[in-house]
């Protein structure tokens, strides 16, 4: 088989800058994600928020197969359960503002700040949220060919997972960076508290608008 003949099975270059300027517009501003990552890196340090960052990656490829399956659109079809998915999401996220608002900061050595959330609490951070499903479903919708919907749909998949985790980390570096030039316990707590209020309010508008 030649090159020629696998050149319909790729996604086209052009389509796949319009892609990830996508992914990188969604992923690399304020979301529930990501404040989580900057408040738990700068209280637990990057390595031990790692397990939540993995987590988190885990759950939007979940729910990312799910959404390219069709099966999302099963659940979103369906009132009751759609509502109940809501009052979970909201549920979950306003627990992790809580931890996130009452954490203090990382000394030096921060293996003795309290244990970090894990990779389970990150995994359902995406499951949990109507907004991460329909940045996945507009995304498949939009740059999926019929002709070849299962390679497209793979080369978004990774692009979430690449481009999108790159960003996510980035924001983990931030955090630690923030808590390095932040020495005063009461600031610390302020901003820990400003990301939490930042990662209900979006959540809440992403649930307004699903």
């Amino acid at each position: 088989m030649s090159v020629h003949d696998l050149l319909p099975a790729l996604m086209p270059l052009d389509r796949f800058g319009l892609l990830c300027l996508y992914v990188m517009a969604l992923t690399g501003t304020p979301g529930p994600a990501n404040m989580a990552l900057v408040a738990l890196s700068g209280t637990h340090g990057i390595a031990r928020t790692v397990p939540f960052f993995l987590g988190t990656l885990a759950g939007f490829a979940m729910t990312y197969w799910l959404a390219a399956l069709g099966l999302l659109a099963l659940v979103a079809g369906v009132p009751v359960v759609w509502g109940a998915l809501k009052i979970a999401c909201i549920a979950y996220i306003l627990y992790l503002a809580w931890l996130i608002a009452t954490a203090g900061p990382a000394g030096p050595d921060v293996t003795s700040a309290p244990a970090a959330p894990g990779f389970l609490r990150g995994f359902w951070v995406h499951p949990l949220n109507p907004k991460a499903y329909a940045m996945q479903v507009a995304a498949i919708s939009q740059f999926t060919a019929p002709e070849r919907y299962g390679a497209d749909a793979l080369v978004i998949w990774l692009t979430f997972f690449l481009l999108g985790g790159a960003m996510n980390f980035c924001w983990m570096i931030g955090g630690r960076l923030l808590t390095r030039f932040v020495h005063m316990p009461r600031l610390f707590r302020a901003i820990n508290v400003t990301l939490a209020l930042l990662m209900v309010a979006s959540t809440l508008a992403s649930l307004l608008a699903s």
